[in-house]
């Protein structure tokens, strides 16, 4: 079995910032997030750097990269539908898990339901 490279990179990147945004969410529910700004914002670059650029080369797998709109139209009887819909639901939480942290030092309130959403 070969895989393309693009599903190995794919896998591996968005995999490493998932993996990074799950860290970040239980630390904040455990309230050992850094309390500074700039810690925030770059872990969560990193984090969502990640993440975006491993979905973006997804779209390299795709035999038509300009249908891949309807790679998320099919979500009520694709599990590979679902994931891409799933992941990109991910950004909602983890925006505003990252405004909390970011402005406000340390998620509270919702700011910590979202960490918990994303993570």
């Amino acid at each position: 079995m070969r895989p393309a490279f693009s599903v190995i990179f794919f896998t591996t990147v968005s995999g490493a910032g998932y993996g990074f945004l799950i860290m970040l969410g239980l630390l904040a529910l455990t309230g050992r997030l850094p309390a500074s700004g700039a810690a925030a914002f770059w872990s969560m670059l990193v984090a969502l750097g990640l993440v975006t650029v491993g979905l973006m080369s997804s779209v390299f797998h795709l035999g038509h990269p300009e249908r891949a709109w309807r790679a998320f139209s099919q979500w009520r009887s694709s599990w590979l539908s679902r994931e891409g819909c799933l992941a990109l639901l991910t950004y909602i939480p983890a925006g505003f898990f990252a405004i909390g942290w970011l402005f406000f030092d340390r998620p509270d309130g919702l700011a910590s339901l979202m960490a918990l959403l994303a993570a």
